[in-house]
């Protein structure tokens, strides 16, 4: 039996210390920020007009100061050709090498600097060579001493700056071709404390090493390229907007002027912080690597002031170290002994990690959103997803790992994943994508699902860490690691794509039931069909299952735990615990964390028969509502799939709770298992129970006449209420496994003792259970690739949200509150300088010229003249058709007879000439008289809401 490992040093180096990819994060933060500030103002200084950035959407007669962005959707989406039109040509995109030129000159910029940067820190005058204060090449040959300790292949340059009367180093420059830079104190310290100046020479030679000097100076680079590229001219435009400011836009702009200067300040608070946290990691990784070489632990032995015994003195203390770049030395004193410190899950870099991931997820979706390739907007979503697994996945696998192998408490991941919920929705508040038109989200609290998702990421990938590291028994953990980590990065980034689609529309008020849509819309007649509450949960439901990551992320998250059990413990101590392991002689770690695989799939059975029960109930409930034979409706069929998904997810409730229930530890990851594993059962029951619908009596539904329906039952199944069921699933297991952990805490120790006992030895049991394993893992694959390939618009009801496109069959613009009748007058003003000016003097013009011609010809005229001028009307009946509505009712009444009118006089003209019928061509004359009259009277009414006299 594997005994518990007493507490121990463990090789910091194990699993990699993921600060390189916190280094890149920043780096790609700044570039993509400097890409999304200078396109913005780029864009604010080639193609401003009168009306900001608002002249299309106030044209259409959105509304940005009072209503929601929702609202504002239903009136651009009913008139979407117009707003196309106008936007490519009054808010036109910038040509693309503009757009990545800035991001370019960073990268310019930034070599400059980091290649001036040695220069200017060994300029003459500052520093001076080794060798002139080296006479007797005492030091150098230390040097060089201690670089073939180090294992480096090169002996790096060596300046003294002799002013400097401290006892520490410096290095700069690059990997390649570092500095090391002696303080003058130092020198002195190598007669007093040889074993300080060793320690303090090869823990400047570790950063060396361990590759510190080209990334921590690359970041500076970096830092600063944005400060003079970016940050300076940013700034200034938001001064200089905030002063030129109109009043009539400070409602709308206001908020948003704010939180673009609370972006920029944000930014260099959070580089700040990030850098130093890193910094931070790597000295004390320096100090493990110098200590490794033989520097004398007691050259840390640094006076240092007490601690503060004070609430207010540690809380003030503890606020300065997250500036400092270098950890407090009594801390960095017993990172010596147990670096604990090294694998702790930190809150600070997961916040700082979570903010970082939705600015780069944010301005990447923004400044990309023009390229429509396949394939484009999942590549935006895996970037984000895999800094945020590099940094907080990294962090929890080396975090548990070090628990395990110490006997520490283990994490659970669910602290981790507060505070990078709390970063990416705090990044959400900084950009403008969910507070678009004021301070706050129109649902705030939708971003408490952006805290929650990344909790239930951290938590299970803390859970699976936890299976994984007690199990492998490989010469290293990285295969399982990177396993779990390609999975969480699969999660994460269906996260992400969702968010960028829909999750931010349904934070600013885009409505839950599609019906609300339509019915805004105008097209009312059809809500009824969305008014059940399980028809509109599969409607939503089967559009987030339509995201390409969705789907394989939901089989992922209960695949890569299923694998667990098929690995046979080892009776004594893993390969990789041999090797990160110092000291101790220890025999293994607990291998006993899921329980029997038996109980797992008994709680799938009492799962599926409850699904199955469910099922039998709905269909009794429905059967007393069937409605006649010939008058199956798609909306009835809707409504019974809606009540065969509220039966799968009882399964997959039933299941994740009894899963939960009996295992001691993991039970996220058991419920996940016993929940999707349930879904499926119950799914296949009701397959059965629906293709015999007509059967038996007390339970049909649909059918009349009893028969084998498979052939029609199956593709709904599988097209509509697979996913959707699926993702349930998910939800189900989470929750349950929430419940039951909060409920248990009274049972901990009696379920954790129990957890650790040897299981009973069989023959045949590890074969038996690999091949249920096996078995379910297809299961898993195979529901997956059914319903990711099966179409979300082969459903009923799916198609129906295109209307909305449709401008025939959306409403006029309904009435402005009295409170805003000047947005009233806004809309018209932007409505007129945005094309309808346009339009009211083509149609003048042309008006004109036909009266001359008929008044040149006296009579007779070139028919081929005539032509051209009906052909002109045509055009510009169709141009006004196609055009925005005016935003004023009244106004819009007499705008759509003039267009009709229009049209029936170019008409008119056209069959004149055609005919040569001098007769229809006085008539189309005096039709042009009525038409310029009833423009005339849509033209006054313009000017009238214009000047604030008129009433909507």
């Amino acid at each position: 039996m594997a005994t518990t490992l007493p507490r121990t040093r463990v090789d910091e180096r194990v699993m990699g210390a993921g600060t390189t990819v916190r280094f890149a994060l920043l780096v790609v933060l700044l570039l993509v920020s400097c890409w999304h500030v200078m396109a913005g103002i780029t864009r604010s200084e080639t193609g401003a007009d009168a009306f900001d950035r608002f002249g299309c959407l106030l044209a259409a007669g959105g509304d940005p100061f009072h209503g929601t962005l929702a609202e504002n959707m239903v009136l651009t989406h009913a008139q979407q050709q117009a707003v196309d039109t106008c936007t490519a040509r009054y808010e036109p995109q910038l040509p693309w090498w503009v757009a990545l030129g800035w991001p370019v000159l960073l990268l310019v910029v930034a070599c400059a600097v980091f290649w001036l940067l040695p220069v200017w820190r060994t300029r003459r005058g500052r520093v001076v060579p080794l060798a002139a204060v080296d006479e007797d090449g005492a030091v150098r040959r230390l040097v060089e001493e201690y670089a073939a300790v180090a294992g480096l292949t090169r002996v790096p340059r060596v300046v003294v700056d002799p002013a400097a009367a401290s006892t520490g180093a410096v290095v700069f420059g690059s990997n390649r071709r570092p500095t090391v830079c002696l303080h003058g104190g130092l020198l002195t310290r190598r007669h007093t404390d040889p074993e300080g100046f060793r320690a303090v020479l090869l823990h400047e030679l570790a950063h060396i090493r361990n590759g510190d000097v080209t990334l921590t100076y690359v970041t500076v680079a970096v830092w600063r390229a944005f400060v003079a590229v970016a940050l300076v001219p940013a700034l200034a435009r938001d001064i200089r907007n905030a002063v030129t400011m109109p009043e009539i836009y400070r409602p709308v702009e206001v908020p948003t002027m704010v939180r673009e200067f609370g972006f920029l300040a944000f930014l260099v608070v959070l580089v700040y912080l990030a850098r130093s946290d890193v910094l931070r990691s790597r000295e004390i990784y320096a100090d493990r690597a110098a200590v490794r070489w033989g520097a004398d632990p007691h050259g840390w032995a640094v006076t240092a002031p007490e601690p503060p015994r004070s609430r207010r003195g540690r809380a003030l203390a503890a606020f300065t170290e997250v500036w400092r770049t270098h950890p407090r030395w009594d801390l960095r004193r017993e990172s010596l002994d147990d670096p604990v410190v090294l694998f702790g899950v930190q809150a600070l870099p997961l916040l700082l990690t979570g903010v970082a991931a939705t600015l780069i997820s944010s301005q990447v979706a923004g400044e990309t959103s023009r390229f429509d390739a396949p394939g484009v907007d999942e590549l935006k979503a895996l970037l984000p997803a895999a800094f945020v697994v590099g940094v907080a996945g990294v962090a929890l696998w080396r975090g548990v790992a070090h628990a395990v192998l110490t006997s520490r408490r283990v994490p659970s991941g669910v602290r981790a994943g507060l505070c990078l919920g709390a970063g990416m929705a705090l990044g959400e508040l900084v950009v403008n994508d969910v507070t678009v038109f004021g301070w706050l989200p129109a649902r705030p609290w939708v971003l408490a699902l952006v805290v929650l998702a990344g909790v239930v990421v951290t938590w299970w990938c803390a859970e699976c860490a936890h299976v994984w590291v007690r199990v492998w028994r490989r010469r290293t953990i990285r295969p399982a690691m990177l396993l779990g980590l390609a999975a969480m990065c699969l999660v994460l980034s269906a996260w992400f794509a969702w968010w960028q689609r829909s999750g931010g529309l349904y934070a600013n008020g885009y409505p839950l039931d599609v019906g609300e849509f339509l019915e805004a819309s105008g097209t009312g007649t059809v809500r009824a069909q969305y008014r059940s509450v399980p028809a509109v949960v599969l409607v939503n439901l089967g559009q987030v299952t339509g995201e390409p990551f969705v789907l394989p992320a939901v089989a992922a998250l209960w695949a890569v735990p299923l694998l667990g059990w098929a690995v046979r413990p080892a009776a004594t101590a893993a390969g990789w615990v041999r090797d990160v392991v110092r000291g101790g002689g220890q025999e293994g770690v607990p291998v006993r964390l899921l329980p029997p695989l038996r109980r797992v799939l008994a709680a799938v059975s009492a799962g599926g028969v409850s699904g199955w029960a469910a099922l039998a109930g709905a269909m009794a409930f429905l059967h007393t509502r069937q409605p006649p034979v010939g008058e199956l409706t798609d909306l009835w069929l809707l409504r019974y799939l809606g009540w065969i998904l509220v039966a799968l997810t009882v399964a997959a409730v039933v299941a994740a709770v009894v899963a939960s229930a009996w295992a001691g530890r993991g039970r996220l990851l058991v419920a996940l298992v016993a929940a999707e594993a349930a879904v499926v059962v119950a799914l296949a029951g009701s397959y059965v129970l629906a293709s015999a619908d007509g059967c038996v009596g007390p339970l049909n539904v649909v059918a009349h006449s009893c028969g084998w329906h498979s052939a029609a039952i199956w593709p709904l199944l599988r097209n509509v209420v697979l996913g959707p069921a699926l993702l349930l699933g998910v939800a189900a297991a989470v929750v349950a496994a929430a419940v039951v952990s909060v409920a248990g805490r009274a049972r901990r120790r009696r379920v954790r003792d129990a957890a650790v006992r040897p299981a009973a030895r069989s023959r045949y049991a590890p074969l038996v259970r690999r091949l249920v394993v096996g078995v379910l893992c297809a299961v898993a694959v195979a529901a997956t690739v059914t319903a990711r390939t099966s179409s979300a618009q082969d459903g009923p009801g799916q198609a129906d949200p295109a209307i909305v496109r449709n401008p025939a069959t959306a409403r006029e613009p309904g009435p402005i509150a009295a409170d805003a009748s000047q947005t009233r007058r806004i809309q018209v003003l932007a409505w007129h300088s945005h094309g309808g000016k346009e339009l009211l003097t083509r149609f003048i013009n042309a008006t004109m010229g036909f009266a001359r011609l008929l008044d040149q010809g006296h009579g007779e005229v070139d028919a081929s003249r005539v032509r051209a001028f009906c052909t002109d009307f045509d055009r510009i009946a169709r141009d006004a058709d196609a055009f925005f509505r005016i935003p004023d009712a009244q106004g819009q009444a007499y705008w759509k007879k003039f267009v009709a009118q229009l049209g029936r006089t170019s008409r008119t003209c056209l069959q004149a000439v055609d005919r040569s019928d001098g007769r229809l061509l006085l008539q189309a004359d005096e039709e042009l008289v009525q038409t310029a009259r009833l423009g005339q009277s849509a033209s006054q009414r313009l000017e009238t809401v214009a000047r604030g006299t008129g009433h909507p």
